[in-house]
């Protein structure tokens, strides 16, 4: 069964025209638009359908004030793709899977500025890469790259707060494996949110100073609002099998140009069919015991990006579960006009999501 918010009307051209004027909204309101209006939010304690929403497209449509040829992939100010003043550290960390064959497999791990002089602790942010990258498109110890930098500049200017990065891999080796077929791809991509739990979170968060009292998966669950995932194409596809399988370790989710291609059955099928998948990711936080107010997602995807159509069609499915995931609440939905399927585009989505991660009630 699928439920709407109390107040609105049944989906068509008119909620499909709202939903896009949002995506291209919240998409880019940086400090720049932090006065625009924002959507109502519900009460604490009161669940979202019992909320009245009545006037909320009214509210919705006043806001859309940025023209869109304001929104661009290079609208990153130049200097915070340069070396930042305050640089952090990049580590290649190994760790031991603990499947039916052992592997030795590494991970990229980033140290924000201050890190070895602070008692602090940190949030710790996953990030996959795309069906043909590696951990070292992200975070490289032998140089800074675009991401570190960016990550750098954002903490220097006060944008977010220090965090920890790890870059891993889903893929069960290094080298060559990633010319598997896409169908392989996507069987590793849904087996790897245990490897990220039980052995990538146990092992290397161990010797580090997340909010983790220690690697058990009882800490490793108290600790859940302090971890977020994100991931780029397929990378996204990873992301979302987290969310499908392991919200019990995660809060935060950021699939970034890829839907979800589960069908609850061990199939991919949910990729050509979005009430599918949408369904699928509905059980999956009821089963897993969340509900709407457990979890932050935020969704992005360009214009002109190839996975555009199958994740801006899933996520009007999604929202068809109101109650669970609600526009502006607890899902936020991101573009970029005119932009790509290219880890360029993934610095300007961070750029603008980043500083809204691990803040309770973020709406961009």
């Amino acid at each position: 069964m699928k439920y709407r918010k109390a107040g609105t009307t049944k989906p068509g051209i008119q909620h499909l025209a709202v939903f896009l004027a949002i995506m291209m909204t919240f998409s880019f309101c940086a400090p720049a638009c932090a006065e625009m209006a924002e959507l109502p939010k519900p009460a604490d304690g009161v669940l979202p359908e019992n909320t009245d929403w009545s006037g909320a497209e009214e509210e919705i449509s006043e806001i859309v004030a940025l023209s869109l040829d304001e929104f661009a992939a290079d609208d990153i100010p130049e200097s915070f793709l340069n070396e930042a003043e305050h640089r952090g550290r990049v580590e290649k960390v190994f760790y031991i899977t603990s499947g039916e064959t052992e592997t030795v497999k590494s991970v990229m791990v980033y140290y924000p500025a201050g890190y070895d002089e602070s008692d602090r602790q940190y949030n710790i942010l996953y990030l996959l890469h795309g069906a043909n990258g590696t951990p070292l498109d992200f975070l490289d110890p032998e140089k800074p790259t675009k991401l570190q930098n960016l990550l750098d500049h954002l903490i220097e200017d006060g944008a977010i707060e220090p965090i920890l990065v790890v870059a891993a891999t889903y893929y069960p080796a290094e080298g060559n494996i990633r010319q598997l077929p896409l169908t392989e791809k996507v069987k590793v991509t849904a087996v790897f949110p245990s490897e990220l739990v039980n052995d990538i979170i146990q092992q290397v968060e161990e010797p580090c100073r997340t909010y983790a009292a220690s690697d058990s998966i009882e800490d490793i669950t108290a600790s859940r609002d302090h971890r977020a995932v994100a991931g780029f194409s397929l990378g996204g596809v990873a992301a979302w099998y987290v969310l499908l399988q392991q919200m019990q370790a995660f809060r935060w989710f950021v699939p970034i140009s890829e839907a979800s291609w589960d069908d609850g059955e061990g199939g991919t099928s949910g990729i050509f069919d979005s009430d599918i998948s949408a369904r699928t990711l509905y059980d999956a936080v009821l089963n897993q015991g969340c509900d709407w107010n457990d979890f932050m997602l935020f969704v992005a995807v360009g214009t002109n990006d190839e996975a555009f159509e199958v994740a801006t069609n899933q996520m009007k499915s999604l929202l068809e579960y109101d109650e669970m995931f609600y526009l502006g609440g607890n899902t936020i939905c991101s573009m970029i006009v005119d932009s790509t399927h290219s880890t360029g585009e993934l610095y300007t989505y961070f750029y603008h999501i980043l500083p809204y991660v691990f803040k309770e009630g973020s709406t961009v």
